[in-house]
């Protein structure tokens, strides 16, 4: 299965992704703010046939520690304004070191500046990551490590895999 082109990344207590880690390794990460925008973006990517994932940070100055699989995205209004989003995952993965850097992740860029990208001669830009713009969750361009673990359990090129992986 290939996997999406962009990410999630949000802040998570250290003490909740270690006790998840050092169970079954997958868990739920809930939030009272509504991920419509990026339950819409799972359900995209299952219908591409893709995964998607979610990179987790935590601590002060926070730096990614944890990423896994989204398996699913739940969106629920409690009250009239108060809503609970549950975003289950699969079994956490460590960031290598060299990754754990917020801003070694960039923003997704919109379909407009991608479109221009491809049809005009205008250079790449990109917005690196910051703790500013993390809260609540930020969609993010997958990043690298995520495409090569992807790439280790298969064994060849994302848009060359069929089905393989976890």
């Amino acid at each position: 299965m290939n996997v999406c082109g962009r990410c999630l990344c949000a802040v998570a207590g250290e003490k909740a992704l270690q006790t998840t880690v050092e169970g079954t390794g997958a868990g739920v990460y809930v939030d009272s703010h509504p991920w419509i925008v990026a339950a819409e973006m799972l359900n995209e990517a299952a219908n591409a046939g893709e995964r998607m994932a979610v990179v987790l940070a935590s601590g002060e100055p926070a730096k990614f520690s944890r990423w896994a699989f989204v398996k699913a995205i739940d969106v629920r209004e409690l009250h009239r304004g108060l809503w609970q989003t549950r975003c289950a995952f699969g079994a956490l993965q460590p960031v290598n070191p060299i990754f754990q850097a917020l801003d070694s992740v960039f923003l997704a860029p919109s379909e407009e500046q991608l479109h221009r990208e491809r049809v005009e001669p205008v250079r790449v830009r990109r917005q690196p990551l910051d703790a500013a713009l993390i809260h609540p969750y930020a969609v993010c361009e997958t990043p690298v490590f995520i495409l090569a673990h992807s790439l280790e359990r298969t064994g060849q090129p994302e848009d060359a895999a069929a089905g393989g992986g976890s």
